[in-house]
């Protein structure tokens, strides 16, 4: 199974649009999917489901050794949901004995072609469980002013990873510029910023702002089926990810 967190701690930049719709491109090329959701918010859960009416969570995987069966969402996605409950793990998961591996015990019981985790809004412990139980990282930024700060922030966190020996193997899969405007000055500037800076990271195509993400999760459908344009877009990262992680 190949594993991408999608991470950055900062909030409000698109993790979730990311997860869903390259989940979505994913099953689209015939891939199996299991969606993790790691953040107390529970986004990525309350696009599919009510977090009200679930049973078992990941947070009563994570805190309590319990078998959470994935939620099945169609042929190819499952998911591992959240609730607000989760919240409380970032207290809670310290005070356990190798807490930061939390993730990978229960990940190496569950099957699919890729599992994508959408990590939380933080650096905490829920985000150190996901990048330890990750193979790549795909990092979303949004196209303002604080960008380059949240990247390196994120990317330090990951060396930390990686040089704690939690995850020496753990490496940066793209940066993927998100809620991006081309007819402000701001944001052009900020994306060829990036691309000089992280000329090897970069996905040079961003995530365009349109209020059509915002209408696919009102309808809890994929973006792709109100805007085909918008659906080969996301076909095309996923074949890149197809093409970059699967042995020919």
């Amino acid at each position: 199974m190949h594993t991408i967190a999608i991470a950055n701690q900062k909030g409000g930049i698109g993790k979730t649009t990311v997860a869903v719709s390259l989940a979505a491109a994913l099953a689209r090329a015939n891939k199996t999917i299991l969606l993790v959701d790691m953040d107390p918010q529970g986004s990525l859960t309350e696009y599919f489901v009510n977090p009200v009416e679930l049973t078992a969570t990941i947070y009563d995987a994570l805190l309590n050794g319990a078998t959470v069966k994935p939620l099945q969402l169609g042929e190819y996605i499952q998911l591992l949901p959240a609730n607000i409950d989760l919240a409380a793990a970032e207290i809670q998961l310290p005070a356990k004995r190798n807490q930061e591996r939390s993730l990978v015990r229960i990940l190496r019981n569950l099957q699919a072609d890729y599992c994508l985790i959408d990590c939380p809004p933080s650096l905490g412990v829920l985000t150190a469980n996901s990048l330890t139980a990750a193979q790549l990282v795909l990092v979303p930024v949004a196209t303002e002013l604080m960008a380059e700060r949240t990247v390196k922030l994120i990317l330090s966190t990951i060396e930390d990873i990686k040089e704690t020996e939690l995850n020496p193997a753990l490496k940066v899969w793209r940066i993927l510029p998100t809620l991006y405007d081309r007819r402000l000055a701001h944001h052009r500037e900020i994306l060829e910023a990036f691309r000089v800076k992280y000329p090897d990271l970069l996905y040079d195509n961003p995530v365009k702002a349109t209020t059509k993400y915002k209408d696919a999760v009102t309808s809890r459908s994929d973006v792709s089926d109100l805007d085909p344009k918008l659906g080969d877009y996301w076909d095309t990262l996923a074949q890149l990810l197809i093409g970059e992680t699967e042995v020919k």
